[in-house]
């Protein structure tokens, strides 16, 4: 099984992520609301090496995020997940467009089949 995590800062995605994932056979994901660091720093006027970069990047952005968290029980699902928010969301390596991240469980209880 397997941990995916999903900061999705375009937020007008969730519910077509959250229905594919659905299709998927994915019983259930957590969303909760988040603020990232450079938007934290820009709230309380931090002087910090870069910001200017940063605000020119958080100017155009929703003033939170949501963070998708997803158990997935196998590889190829895995995958399918991973493939629905990327053709979502588009270059995740592009500034502004989220971090996505997968880690392996060792333990998972709770899930229904």
């Amino acid at each position: 099984m397997y941990l995916l995590v999903n900061v999705l800062e375009q937020t007008e995605h969730l519910p077509a992520i959250l229905e594919e994932f659905a299709g998927l056979n994915i019983k259930g994901s957590t969303v909760i609301n988040s603020t990232g660091m450079g938007r934290v720093l820009m709230q309380i006027g931090a002087a910090t090496p870069g910001i200017e970069g940063i605000k020119k990047t958080l100017r155009h952005m929703e003033p939170s995020n949501k963070m998708i968290f997803t158990v997935v029980r196998d590889k190829e699902t895995l995958d399918k997940a991973i493939g629905t928010v990327k053709s979502l969301c588009g270059d995740l390596t592009e500034p502004g467009k989220g971090i996505l991240f997968a880690l392996p469980l060792s333990f998972v209880e709770g899930l229904s089949d």
